[in-house]
């Protein structure tokens, strides 16, 4: 009688080794997703910290210097805005002044965030938070609408749908 043989069978190891790589595969693009879900949150996240730093520069805008609305634009070309004045060379005005921190602001903007798209206006459309269009009333508050490439979701631009970041600004 012949004794058996130890060891796998070349079945076995395949079988081994079909397992251990759909596993090892698995874990990468668990990896990869992680990744991308990790950088979408960081950009929403920074994306509500410069929605409040705008907020501040519009409530530290004295009343009375400028119209109540100096401070609403759209930027969709994925240009910052620019400044009417340089108020790094010579004294200017609050309202120059607020319009050129919005310009810096706005660069940075642009820098940070790929193909964002933003919206500051009056909207007092609660039902339809997700719309970029606005009611512009007088007595509506001021809205701010961005948004941007997401690569969690593989959406090629920000250009249309709906804003990722919809958050009131004040009155």
């Amino acid at each position: 009688m012949r004794g058996r043989s130890r060891g796998f069978s070349m079945m076995e190891v395949l079988v081994a080794m079909l397992v251990i790589g759909t596993g090892a595969l698995a874990i990468a693009m668990l990896q990869l997703h992680a990744l991308r879900s990790s950088r979408d949150s960081s950009l929403h996240a920074r994306a509500t910290l410069m929605a409040q730093e705008l907020a501040e520069l519009r409530a530290a805008l004295p009343a009375g210097t400028a119209p109540s609305d100096a401070l609403l634009f759209s930027l969709t070309t994925g240009k910052p805005l620019s400044a009417p004045a340089d108020c790094e060379q010579a004294a200017c005005s609050p309202t120059d002044f607020a319009l050129a921190s919005l310009a810096d602001w706005s660069g940075r903007l642009v820098r940070d965030f790929p193909h964002v798209r933003v919206t500051v206006c009056r909207d007092g459309q609660r039902a339809a938070p997700e719309d970029w269009r606005c009611d512009a009333l007088e007595h509506s508050p001021v809205v701010l609408k961005m948004a941007w490439r997401r690569l969690a979701t593989g959406s090629p631009a920000a250009g249309g749908t709906t804003p990722l970041l919809s958050l009131i600004l004040g009155h």
